[in-house]
């Protein structure tokens, strides 16, 4: 028995790093995992995993931002499965590093557009769903820079706090309907995602001696996206019946060091 059997669970950005490893675990615990990717080729990668470990998958081609696209897929999903139990907004890029001085009007739209309004059109989607059902769990991967930034990503920490402002606002609302919405905050990530300029930020010197060897990450290591995945799938699952609107900071205990 697994912790998510017969469970329809959508995932968005799922073609890589946590989102990738979200779908493999909610997979690997029963569930029919619909996985949402705007790249085919990594969208397809994935897809052959789960079947290969002997899970469900179903793969949809979706850019976030296209929101009578997303509703196509919302639309297919309920028609085929009959219901949707378990969002994970997790789409997510980083922007440019530059400063308030330098970005583009550009940079910040794209990355809200993704990064929060993405999150939004999800939930304004699939809540609906959930509300018929009177049950459902919204998860959103929110961040640590949403509360805690080093600069020079102004509109990806305006994002992440965005999501976890409006986790609470969900969780009030939708509570009547027995669904629940909460986030997770990853810390440093050994993704594709921390890969800025062309360089691994967990990978540099700089990183290696202040958040590992001077023991900044109290568990003396990045994260990796497995350490966060178990989290999510905990959200999801039976064990967490009672908890809504909460943000879970995943980050090796680095929050606690300020």
């Amino acid at each position: 028995m697994g912790l998510l059997d017969d469970r329809i669970c959508l995932v968005s950005g799922a073609g890589q790093g946590l989102g990738r490893s979200v779908a493999l675990e909610m997979a690997a615990e029963g569930a029919g995992v619909v996985l949402l990717e705007r790249n085919d080729e990594t969208l397809a990668a994935v897809v052959a995993e789960i079947e290969a470990a002997g899970g469900k998958a179903y793969p949809y081609v979706l850019d976030v931002t296209d929101y009578a696209r997303y509703g196509e897929v919302v639309g297919s999903v309920v028609d085929v499965h009959g219901r949707i139990d378990v969002l994970v907004n997790n789409a997510a890029i980083n922007p440019p590093v530059r400063t308030l001085l330098d970005d583009t009007l550009e940079d910040w739209r794209r990355t809200i557009a993704i990064n929060l309004e993405a999150v939004y059109m999800g939930s304004k989607l699939v809540a609906p769903h959930m509300v018929r059902q009177r049950s459902g769990r919204i998860i959103h991967i929110a961040s640590i820079q949403g509360f805690a930034s080093s600069g020079e990503c102004g509109a990806y920490n305006a994002a992440k706090g965005g999501i976890i402002a409006y986790t609470k606002s969900m969780a009030v609302e939708l509570g009547r309907y027995n669904i629940l919405v909460n986030a997770v905050a990853p810390g440093f990530m050994v993704t594709p995602m921390s890969v800025i300029n062309g360089v691994d930020e967990t990978t540099t010197p700089d990183f290696i001696d202040w958040y590992v060897d001077r023991r900044k990450i109290p568990l003396g290591r990045s994260g990796l996206p497995e350490d966060v995945s178990g989290t999510v799938v905990f959200l999801a699952s039976d064990y967490c019946r009672y908890m809504t609107g909460q943000l879970l900071v995943v980050d090796g205990g680095l929050m606690s060091t300020f």
